[in-house]
């Protein structure tokens, strides 16, 4: 009762499962999301032709029933019968055609406009089935199909955040939109049928420890990777919470500005990457709900170097001698760099670790906290010299290019996230090996090759691999998803994956 009263106060519906997140999503149209929380949300709200198993971490079918390659550059997609949108009007390969094109096109603006110019051609054989023609062989092309299905009438203007505006496929409807909350309900024309959980209320508390004392007084019921790791303890004893985890697809890395005179020089990034002690970094900072990261691509991937790739290991000794050889330490300019880090408690707190690790080698630096948006503008106008950020969900491998490719700095015309200025003529041509073979081990071959460059020239340090934690009341039905979103909401994880 006490518990019932407490959410009916706040203005929470009784019937709708509460989720707790720490950003409001900058947008919820997934042709302009950026976000994390934008992502996780939207597709709540939309679907894709294909979407990735939130266990096994590969492309599957969604709106589509299957995709067929018939020549290097030609593919059949397959909808499944009896589409619609969630307003009830019917989905077909029109809808999908205009999305694609609309993606494109230069008056709707989307950001992922540079990522579907590699389509030469999209067209309706039937109602059911679509035809892409790619302008060169593209191994990826599965993943790419994770593009949201908007209805053909919005297929060239954004679409305003409201119910009969924000229309889409997904497993839920929007109800309403106002700042800090996002209601939704089942979409009853959705193709997975009824949703494990009719409601939900998606609750923005942006300040770690509220987050966390809201879910124990009860005005919350899932806080899916939105409670720190050093809060989680607070939940274990209590028989009415349930804690899940499971490892995480992304990776924490201190990223370095290679147009920086003094991070150009190789010795400087391998004493940097010698100075940081990983492993307390897991301990105290994720109270051991992570594993030390070598490479960007997580364990168990089929491109993954499992077992052959070192941390460079924890060595100030080592970090010393390498600094002096580069002209910096005892008896010479001492190095002073400043560490750009987003404004939430948990980054300010593992950011300052950092420092104080680098500074025991003689290295000073200045942490500055900076609001999302703002920081990310900085970073890719190149306006930093150190960073603490992560790279999401590593699915695909070919994703990596958008981060470390010569052809994927940020720039007025360009989109990528190469804010590190860093260039590598063996990168990119690993790179372009892995994206136009469908041979396999070819790929798996061309990544083994990525992940030892970066691994060697150490573009950015990679940090950890941080679990996906979710804190939820028992019984409100929520497993911990690998790519850390909101599909459990929706239908349950395998069996095996709980």
């Amino acid at each position: 009762m006490v518990t019932g009263c407490t959410r009916a106060a706040a203005g929470e519906a009784r019937d709708a499962v509460s989720v707790l997140v720490s950003g409001d999503p900058q947008n919820l149209d997934p042709r302009f999301v950026w976000d994390a929380w934008g992502l996780r949300v939207s597709r709540l709200i939309f679907a894709s032709l294909f979407t990735i198993d939130p266990v096994r971490l590969e492309a599957v079918p969604e709106l589509a029933e299957s995709a067929e390659r018939v020549g290097e550059r030609e593919w059949l997609v397959r909808l499944r019968e009896g589409l619609a949108f969630s307003d009830g009007s019917p989905l077909d390969a029109e809808d999908v055609v205009a999305t694609f094109r609309g993606v494109v096109d230069p008056a709707l603006g989307s950001r992922f406009a540079g990522t579907y110019g590699r389509i030469e051609r999209v067209e309706a054989v039937d109602p059911r089935t679509v035809r892409f023609v790619l302008r060169e062989p593209h191994a990826t092309f599965l993943t790419d199909l994770e593009l949201p299905i908007v209805r053909r009438v919005d297929a060239t203007r954004p679409m305003r955040e409201t119910p009969e505006s924000l229309v889409g496929a997904g497993p839920y409807r929007l109800v309403s939109r106002e700042e800090g909350r996002i209601s939704l309900e089942a979409n009853p024309h959705w193709y997975g049928g009824e949703p494990r959980h009719a409601r939900v209320e998606v609750v923005v508390v942006r300040d770690d420890n509220t987050r966390a004392l809201r879910l124990l007084g009860g005005r919350g019921d899932i806080a899916p990777k939105s409670i720190p790791s050093l809060l989680v303890p607070m939940f274990v004893e209590r028989p009415e919470f349930e804690i899940r985890y499971v490892g995480g697809p992304g990776t924490t890395y201190l990223g370095l500005n290679h147009e920086v005179p003094a991070l150009r020089d190789p010795r400087v990034r391998e004493a940097l990457a010698h100075a940081i002690d990983r492993d307390l970094l897991v301990r105290a900072k994720l109270s051991g709900r992570g594993s030390v990261a070598t490479s960007f691509i997580p364990k168990g991937h089929w491109a993954s170097l499992d077992g052959e790739l070192e941390p460079h290991p924890y060595d100030p000794a080592r970090a010393k001698a390498l600094l002096a050889e580069a002209g910096y330490g005892e008896g010479r300019a001492r190095l002073r760099l400043v560490l750009r880090v987003a404004s939430d408690r948990a980054r300010i707190s593992l950011a300052r670790a950092i420092a104080a690790m680098l500074g025991e080698i003689g290295v000073a630096v200045d942490v500055r906290p900076s609001e999302n948006a703002h920081l990310r503008a900085d970073l890719d106008a190149g306006r930093f010299e150190l960073t603490l950020m992560e790279v999401p969900e590593v699915i695909e491998p070919h994703f990596l290019s958008w981060f470390f490719a010569s052809d994927r700095i940020p720039s007025a015309t360009t989109a990528g996230a190469n804010r590190f200025r860093f260039r590598n003529e063996a990168l990119d041509a690993a790179f372009d090996r892995g994206v136009r073979s469908f041979d396999l081990e070819a790929r798996r071959e061309a990544y083994a090759e990525v992940q030892r460059i970066l691994h060697r020239e150490l573009p950015v340090i990679p940090l950890f691999h941080e679990d996906v934690v979710v804190v939820a009341r028992k019984g409100v039905g929520f497993e911990a998803p690998r790519d850390g979103r909101l599909g459990p909401l929706a239908r349950a994880l395998p069996t095996e994956a709980r």
